[in-house]
């Protein structure tokens, strides 16, 4: 693992090496303090739901709208209804809380929990997913690199430990009171895929014998393995009231896993592609 992360940081790097935007960069102080408590009401659209690099056979395209409260603490919670539009119905909801705090003017941390609320029709491959744990960092070198990573456990029917490592770099251009944010990021997730095997079980996909999901095992799901790379250009466009972004991404999956029926006969791997999906939105503050 340690030799994947080594990879991931001189990918990056050279990324960088290559880009001439030294000239339009602007500096800016790394600043995540709340300075005062605030309500956001925001709206996104997701082209696919792709998570870890894995995806439903069908396009998953959600419609979010949600509301948060944001003390100037550091803690939140938000609420959120996600909206299948290729079936016109609320897909699953989400309920999260958290606290978000800084040490100096580079690192950046917090604790976070969400509750899933899927719909029983819902084939999204965390359909099986009833919550999430996690904590997540971020580490600002010389406003050049920002190193970023996280941990979460996922509850299904079994728990889940993903484990994430990121590398960003913003280019800025406007004031902090109307600014244009460029990140180009490159990420990978490591963990295990219980999940999948929960929803490979599930009752939401249909069986010609009832009894089948109950003698089919799903091999490699309890291993601790890479499961995506993913390559991202997050545009933010910020004001002190609303904002808006725009992220398309690139994902890379690895290590499928396979599926045995009764009889140990092989008769399932894990399709997978790489996908390229996007994510567009709109919030506002007040």
């Amino acid at each position: 693992m340690f030799l994947i992360y080594k990879r991931l940081v001189t990918i990056f790097i050279l990324a960088i090496a290559t880009l001439d935007t030294q000239a339009q960069e602007t500096k800016k102080e790394t600043d995540t303090t709340i300075e005062k408590s605030y309500f956001k009401v925001e709206s996104n659209f997701i082209s696919n739901a792709v998570y870890l690099g894995r995806k439903d056979s069908a396009i998953t395209p959600y419609f979010t709208p949600s509301i948060g409260y944001y003390h100037k603490s550091g803690f939140f919670i938000n609420a959120s209804l996600s909206f299948l539009t290729t079936q016109s119905r609320i897909d699953v909801s989400t309920i999260t809380t958290g606290y978000n705090f800084m040490l100096g003017e580079s690192f950046g941390a917090g604790v976070y929990a969400e509750k899933y609320f899927y719909n029983g029709s819902s084939t999204n491959v965390q359909a099986e997913t009833k919550g999430t744990v996690g904590v997540s960092a971020n580490y600002d070198i010389a406003n050049i690199i920002s190193i970023n990573g996280g941990v979460d456990l996922l509850f299904s029917n079994n728990t889940d430990i993903i484990t994430t490592l990121g590398l960003g770099h913003s280019i800025y251009a406007g004031t902090d009171a109307k600014q244009f944010t460029f990140t180009p990021s490159i990420s990978l997730n490591a963990g295990t895929q219980k999940f999948y095997g929960a929803i490979r079980k599930s009752k939401r996909r249909p069986r010609p014998n009832p009894n089948f999901i109950n003698n089919i095992k799903v091999n490699g799901d309890d291993e601790f393995r890479l499961l995506n790379y993913e390559f991202s250009l997050p545009i933010n466009y910020d004001t002190n009231k609303w904002g808006a972004y725009f992220t398309p991404y690139y994902a890379l999956p690895q290590n499928p896993v396979s599926v045995t029926g009764p009889g140990g006969n092989t008769f399932n791997i894990e399709k997978l592609e790489n996908v390229f999906y996007a994510e567009v939105g709109i919030y506002f503050k007040f």
